[in-house]
């Protein structure tokens, strides 16, 4: 028997069953990668359902909880407070009526004004006033031993 077989001699050689087992071979490979793709497919599009019921869930949650806040009280009637805190910390209250840099510009009206004093005051003062009234702060400046934070207090008309 010749141990150098031509290309052409090598493949006559495969009889038909040869062929057979190629083939059932690659059918059987191509229906199991087919039949774990679609597995895959299935187990993600399942996490994407209950990713998307979890969102809902926690937006629903939101809402309701929204829905039973109050409306902020009059911004007169929130500011009221500012002044006996002021006084309280022994701090110096200024009104800002212009439009200073990264002030409040929401939807919610906002009365502006500046805590000056000694930076412990003003920063007790300033976290008293958050815990009091809604207030947003957008200025913060110290210098030798004096603060200066600028605030808007929140409310309704």
């Amino acid at each position: 028997m010749e141990l150098a077989l031509s290309k052409k001699g090598f493949w006559s050689s495969w009889s038909w069953t040869h062929w057979l087992v190629i083939a059932a071979v690659m059918i059987i490979a191509i229906k199991e990668v087919y039949e774990n793709q679609v597995q895959r497919l299935r187990a993600l599009d399942q996490s994407d359902v209950e990713v998307i019921e979890s969102n809902i869930q926690e937006f629903n949650t939101m809402a309701e909880r929204l829905a039973q806040l109050e409306v902020l009280p009059p911004v007169k009637e929130q500011w009221r407070y500012l002044p006996a805190i002021a006084n309280r910390y022994g701090l110096e209250l200024k009104v800002i009526n212009g439009t200073a840099r990264n002030m409040y510009e929401g939807p919610l009206v906002a009365w502006n004004a500046e805590l000056k004093g000694r930076v412990g005051s003003v920063f007790v003062a300033a976290l008293e006033i958050q815990k009091t009234v809604p207030t947003y702060l957008y200025q913060l400046e110290v210098k030798n031993g004096e603060a200066t934070v600028g605030l808007s207090i929140l409310g309704s008309e």
